[in-house]
């Protein structure tokens, strides 16, 4: 649909946008989640634990939170403070690369008649369950200060429906 749009929509759309950043304020329509249940193969369908919840979050969001990740690449720095073995939300990084990089560490110490250690951990709901406050004390910390107040706006006062 976005696509098929005229050019006035898409002038349209760009003075949300930008109206969105200038006011650093994501509006709450755009904070409304629709939750689909889908059930897990092969589980039993009385049982609740046999179901996933996935949210699903308006597209002009989705693109406005892609649009607000362009910006903070080009206006920071993000190789000098996201660790190069951070692989999650970074461009060209991916599963598959971080199991060559594991690969690599675990036969260099196996030449080298080494030990090599690792632990693997895999929080449940990990980023429903982000502690918010902290999230945006480290954003305070580490990004130009335009971005706190649009980001803990897009934060707060979030709503679903199933």
């Amino acid at each position: 649909m976005l696509q098929e749009m005229p050019h006035e929509g898409y002038q349209t759309l760009l003075y949300i946008f930008n109206a969105i950043s200038r006011l650093q304020y994501w509006s709450a329509p755009l904070k409304q989640a629709k939750i689909i249940i889908i059930q897990k193969p092969g589980k039993n369908p009385t049982d609740v634990a046999s179901y996933r919840p996935i949210s699903l979050l308006p597209i002009l969001s989705k693109i406005l939170g892609k649009l607000l990740l362009k910006r903070i690449y080009r206006d920071t720095n993000l190789q000098e403070w996201v660790p190069s073995h951070q692989f999650g939300f970074r461009k060209a990084h991916s599963t598959i690369q971080q199991c060559h990089r594991i690969t690599d560490i675990i036969n260099k110490a196996f030449e080298e008649h080494k030990y090599c250690s690792a632990v693997f951990l895999d929080v449940s709901q990990a980023f429903d369950k982000v502690w918010h406050q902290g999230l945006l004390y480290k954003i305070k910390q580490t990004l130009p200060a335009r971005y706190l107040n649009i980001l803990q706006s897009y934060l707060s006062e979030r709503y679903f429906s199933v």
